[in-house]
């Protein structure tokens, strides 16, 4: 990447400035430059190869994928399959950086934006420059939405590498908060299929109501019931 003087001047302002990602004014507002000076410059950079352009926003081509993801739409955080990769519980790289958000936003560049409610958007921390759920949200959250996180067979998988590694009892906590019969029934059903025995399962036990639902929501029916959990075990 050959770049001029005054090139690599703003390209290393940026840096130094920790700037993830901008856009035209705000580059305008930093050097103190026209919008066409600023057009021309972010042109010349692209061309180079020393920024890319995601979504009408900029960012520096040599930033980590789940930095920029991170810092492109606020309030957010990596969650999912893509967190559960992240902690090593699953040794499956999405073809996607999965966000949670509270507003609606459509798929850039291989960015999903996942939509929580308000009351679901909690339990996700800064690891450096990332913002991302804690090993328990994570899980938590895909067992609310399995299918961004791989279904619920790659779950199963999840949760064995991470049982001795996360905190049972906050994972437990989170899914009563997420205020879902779903979630709750999953996580005991699996629980239970690996053994564990702490007190606090029955707090999930209390609170998973009536009727019958689907293990894995996005496979068809299989009348392989549960009744403990209440679910539908339609999974191969």
């Amino acid at each position: 990447m050959q770049l001029s003087k005054s090139e690599n001047k703003v390209y290393g302002m940026l840096k130094e400035n920790s700037i993830i990602t901008f856009k035209i004014r705000e580059l305008c507002l930093l050097l103190k430059i026209s919008k066409v000076e600023a057009y021309n410059i972010v042109k010349a950079l692209k061309k180079k190869g020393a920024i890319k352009s995601i979504g009408g926003f900029f960012a520096l081509n040599e930033s980590d994928e789940m930095v920029v993801a991170s810092s492109l739409h606020f309030p957010s955080y990596i969650s999912f399959w893509s967190a559960l990769n992240y902690y090593g519980f699953s040794d499956q790289m999405p073809r996607k950086i999965f966000i949670a958000t509270t507003s609606y936003r459509k798929e850039i560049n291989g960015f999903k934006y996942v939509t929580l409610s308000k009351k679901r958007f909690f339990g996700y921390k800064k690891i450096g420059d990332i913002i991302i759920a804690e090993p328990e949200k994570a899980i938590a959250d895909s067992l609310l939405l399995p299918r961004h996180s791989g279904g619920i067979r790659e779950i199963m998988k999840v949760m064995k590498n991470a049982l001795n590694e996360i905190e049972v009892k906050k994972l437990i906590g989170y899914s009563v908060r997420m205020g879902s019969k779903s979630v709750l029934r999953r996580l005991g059903f699996m629980l239970d299929m690996m053994g564990y025995k702490g007190k606090d399962i029955e707090n999930i036990r209390k609170k998973i109501g009536k009727g019958y639902e689907l293990l894995d929501p996005n496979l068809k029916r299989k009348n392989d019931i549960n009744k403990e959990w209440l679910l539908d075990v339609n999974i191969k």
